[in-house]
């Protein structure tokens, strides 16, 4: 990635390097033009005056050259020989850029083949731009022919043109040496930033951190976007687990409920089978046990099976059901338990409850619910059964549940007491029977309790009326259960 970055950082910097040269050549050029139109305007007037004047050449090249000090002005023939030159003490450097009015005629030092004067040889304005051999000075050339035989060649120095190039040279190389160094800290504090970025991300993956604040504020948003997904992955890697802890607590459980009972229909089936039970008094009992535990064992598949049913998705009833009815029945069929434990079964209704379930949910639910308490009360003690606005309420007054458990209570095979005492038998299914079918119809149960005082279980419907006035309790025009 960084080789990238510096790739990219690259271009962009030849690109400026580049257009910043460019507008260095074009600014050189038009003073260069600006340069090369001055002495065209000063050739033709020089030409005019040469035309017009009566002085000797060299008179008249020193006169013209006063215009500008740097100006050069030099008079020669076609065939190369100079006549005249304003800077005639460089004579000796017998170059056509140097040639002097003191050499004799005879003795040609011009280069007739100079750019200019080839083109002023065929009538032309001649230019051209070059360095000279004597001052290794960089020399603009223009040159016209003055007369048939007779050429005037005007050299003027470009120096602020080479000055200002050298100039920008050395301004473009410092603004290289510039931007090369800000590159190298700028994309070092780039991939720095952007190193702690992703550790940052990493740790959050890792669960090291709860959210990341971006290094850069574009980065803010999918950075939330990120933290919130990490989170709502690890509810469901907690939920996931939670799942498999009760499905493996529920293989163990069940698996304890079911060995134990076969344990026993084993042992006494052996005693029979190998005479053991020798007096019919034995066999009876061995039978009797046999027939206990299968019982036990039915008990125990047939709440698994009723769990599994009430928490498969099943389409809502579209009809009311009046509870009343349903609880009389429960009460009914709990009289000989409840009577046996001496706890008095009431029902206190405030309203004509009706709610949006089956009839068969609100049995199941009454019944585990009230045998529970039953089995869990004291003796001498009641269980009542409240119905309110748009709530049951099934309270008991009994050994009640510590606050340790109350979590855990509607979990499959859940027992506070986990001794699995016979005098409190059961599988420890019913509360989780009663909480699957509750929140199938769309229903909600919580409980309250006090060790030593009681319980209350608390069902709220989502949806609940009270029966018309010319339908109270009891009516023979109630739906039937």
């Amino acid at each position: 990635m960084e080789r990238q970055l510096e790739r990219i950082y690259w271009r962009g910097i030849l690109i400026t390097l580049l257009m910043a040269g460019m507008a260095v050549l074009l600014a050189a050029k038009v003073k260069l033009d600006d340069t090369g139109n001055q002495l065209t305007a000063l050739l033709h007037a020089a030409s005019r005056w040469t035309l017009d004047s009566n002085e000797d050449l060299q008179t008249l090249a020193d006169s013209i050259a006063d215009v500008s000090p740097s100006l050069r002005v030099t008079f020669l023939l076609d065939s190369g020989l100079i006549l005249a030159d304003s800077h005639s003490q460089a004579a000796a450097a017998g170059s056509s850029d140097t040639g002097s009015a003191a050499v004799p005629a005879a003795h040609p030092v011009g280069n007739p083949g100079d750019p200019e004067i080839a083109a002023a040889r065929k009538g032309e304005t001649g230019k051209a731009l070059r360095i000279s051999s004597a001052t290794a000075a960089l020399m603009l050339h223009m040159a016209r022919k003055v007369s048939p035989q007779l050429i005037l060649r005007l050299s003027y120095p470009v120096l602020p043109i080479a000055k200002t190039l050298v100039f920008y040279g050395l301004a473009l190389l410092a603004l290289f040496l510039i931007l090369n160094r800000l590159q190298r800290s700028s994309i070092a504090r780039f991939t720095d930033s952007l190193s702690r970025q992703f550790e940052d991300v990493q740790m959050l993956l890792d669960g090291q951190l709860q959210s990341v604040q971006a290094h850069f504020p574009e980065m803010q948003p999918s950075l939330d976007a990120i933290s919130y997904r990490v989170r709502r992955l690890r509810e469901d890697q907690q939920q996931i687990q939670e799942t498999l802890d009760l499905r493996k607590n529920f293989v163990a459980n069940a698996s304890h409920e079911l060995r134990s009972p076969l344990t026993s229909v084993q042992g006494y089936a052996e005693m029979l089978g190998e005479g053991l039970a020798a007096t019919p008094q034995e066999q009876d009992l061995c039978i009797q046990m046999i027939r206990s535990e299968c019982a036990r064992m039915l008990q125990v598949i047939s709440d698994i099976l009723l769990l599994s049913k009430s928490e498969q998705k099943k389409e809502r009833p579209t009809e009311y059901t009046p509870v009343l009815p349903v609880a009389e029945e429960v009460l009914q069929a709990l009289q000989i338990q409840s009577g046996a434990a001496k706890i008095e079964l009431l029902i206190e209704q405030e309203t004509a409850l009706l709610v949006q379930a089956s009839a068969q949910d609100l049995w199941e639910i009454l019944f585990n619910l009230t045998d529970n308490a039953i089995r869990y009360g004291r003796e001498g003690g009641f269980v009542k059964l409240r119905l309110l606005p748009g709530q049951i309420r099934v309270e008991d007054n009994g050994i009640g549940i510590p606050s340790d458990a109350l979590a855990h209570i509607f979990e499959p095979f859940y027992r506070v007491d986990d001794t699995r005492d016979p005098d409190h038998p059961g599988t420890g299914l019913g509360l989780s029977i009663v909480k699957a079918i509750t929140e199938s119809f769309g229903g909600t149960i919580g409980v309250e309790s006090t060790p030593g005082r009681g319980t209350a279980f608390i069902i709220t419907f989502p949806e609940a009326g009270a029966f018309p006035e010319a339908l109270p309790s009891g009516s023979d025009h109630l739906p039937e259960i």
